[in-house]
C-alpha cells in the first residue's frame, strides 16, 4: 500500500431489501487487501474454461501481485486472456478484484515485490535475476516464475454482517 495508489471512484450498490447501506472506505478496503494473506485467482482459457486457483500475493502502488511457474495453467491462460478476477475472502467482508494481469518486467518494481513478499510471508524470500522470480531454497521455485501485476478495473466488497450491502469502487 503505497501514496501513489489511484483514488478510485467509489459507489454503493442498492440494498434490494432497503435496510440502510453501510459503507467501507477504500482506505479500509485498501488495508484489507494488503493486509490479506489469502487469494483465489479466477482466469478463462482459450476454450472457455474457468480456472481458480489459490495464490500468494501483495499489494503494490495500486496493484495486486503474485507469481507463478511461467507454464502454469494460470500463466497460459492470462497469456491468452488478460483479464482475471481476484478474490480476497475474509470472516467479515469478501473483497472481489476485476482488472488486467500483465507479466512485470521492470527490474525495480520486481524487486519491490520480492521484498514485499518476506514481510508478509516470513518463510519465502524470492531474488530476481533475468526478470524473473527465483528461490533456491524451494523446492517448487528453483525453475523461473513470472511475477503478474493485476491492475484492478473495479474492486467490489461485499459485506456479511446485517445492513452491509456492497461497494464497488471503479478505477
Amino acid at each position: 500500500m503505497t501514496e501513489s495508489d489511484p483514488e478510485p471512484v467509489a459507489e454503493q450498490l442498492s440494498s434490494p431489501s432497503g435496510s440502510p447501506l453501510t459503507s467501507l472506505t477504500w482506505a479500509d478496503a485498501r488495508a484489507r487487501i494488503a493486509g490479506a494473506d489469502d487469494f483465489l485467482v479466477a482466469t478463462s482459457g482459450p476454450n472457455g474454461r474457468v480456472h481458480v486457483v489459490p495464490v500468494l500475493a501483495v499489494w503494490l502502488d495500486g496493484a495486486l501481485c503474485f507469481n507463478t511457474h511461467r507454464e502454469a495453467r494460470k500463466a497460459r491462460y492470462l497469456a491468452h486472456n488478460d483479464s482475471c478476477a481476484v478474490t480476497v475472502p475474509a470472516q467479515d467482508i469478501d473483497l472481489v478484484i476485476e482488472g488486467t494481469a500483465h507479466v512485470m518486467r521492470d527490474p525495480d518494481r520486481l524487486q519491490q515485490v520480492a521484498d514485499l513478499f518476506p514481510t508478509k510471508y516470513p518463510w519465502w524470500h524470492p531474488f530476481v535475476q533475468d526478470g524473473e522470480f527465483y528461490d533456491p531454497d524451494d523446492t517448487a521455485l528453483t525453475e523461473p516464475r513470472h511475477v503478474f501485476a493485476v491492475e484492478p478495473t473495479v474492486i467490489f466488497a461485499f459485506g456479511k454482517e446485517k445492513g452491509f450491502t456492497a461497494t464497488r469502487w471503479r478505477f
